[in-house]
């Protein structure tokens, strides 16, 4: 029981940073581009298609995506806990 709690929970934590991100990208358009310029993960991005255009891809194209799976792991988690203590 005590794991189920703690899956919850993670899922739960994990949304909520995601959403919390993902919306940030999408407010502040000084923050997505400072992190297309300096992420390591976004260097393939930044070679492919420059700076510019890879904060276009993370504004249109990631920041939703990632809205949709932070409220689907929000979801999931109270689904798991309502499924095994209500």
């Amino acid at each position: 029981m005590d794991e189920i709690i703690l899956n919850t929970v993670l899922l739960i934590g994990v949304g909520a940073l995601n959403l919390y991100y993902a919306t940030k990208f999408l407010k502040d358009l000084e923050y997505a581009q400072k992190y297309a310029e300096t992420s390591p993960k976004a260097f393939l991005w930044r070679k492919a298609f420059g700076v510019e255009k890879t904060t276009k891809i993370i504004k249109h194209i990631f920041a939703p995506l990632g809205i949709i799976l932070g409220a689907g792991f929000i979801l999931m988690g109270i689904w798991i806990y309502s499924l095994n203590y209500m």
